[in-house]
C-alpha cells in the first residue's frame, strides 16, 4: 500500500476543532502552508535520502512561520500595551518579553 499525503487541510481541521477560528480558511493561501504541503506531498516518490532532505525542509518553513507568529504577537502586545487595552479573553498570546531595538 503507498502513502498518498492527504494534504495539511485535514490536519489544520483536526487541531483546530472546537474553537472559533477567523478566517481560518484563509490559511490555505499562505505561502509558507502551500510549500509545506507540496514539500510533504512529495515524499511518497523519493529515495530516503531526498526524503530526509525535504522532511528538514518543510520543517525549517514551519520554522520560520512560527518566527512570523512571534513577531505578530510581539506587535500585538506592543500595540495593545501602548494604548492601555486588554487582549481578547480568546487570545493564545503569551506574554513572552521581546527585546527592542
Amino acid at each position: 500500500m503507498q502513502y498518498i499525503f492527504p494534504g495539511l487541510w485535514p490536519y489544520i481541521e483536526r487541531v483546530a476543532k472546537g474553537r472559533d477560528l477567523h478566517q481560518l480558511g484563509r490559511a490555505r493561501e499562505l505561502w509558507h502552508c502551500k510549500q509545506i504541503q507540496d514539500a510533504l506531498g512529495q515524499i511518497p516518490r523519493l529515495d530516503l535520502k531526498s526524503q530526509i532532505e525535504l522532511l528538514a525542509h518543510a520543517n525549517h518553513i514551519r520554522d520560520s512561520l512560527a518566527m512570523a507568529l512571534e513577531g505578530i504577537d510581539a506587535a500585538i502586545l506592543d500595540v495593545a500595551s501602548e494604548f492601555g487595552l486588554p487582549l481578547p479573553a480568546s487570545s493564545n498570546i503569551q506574554n513572552k518579553p521581546v527585546k527592542k531595538r
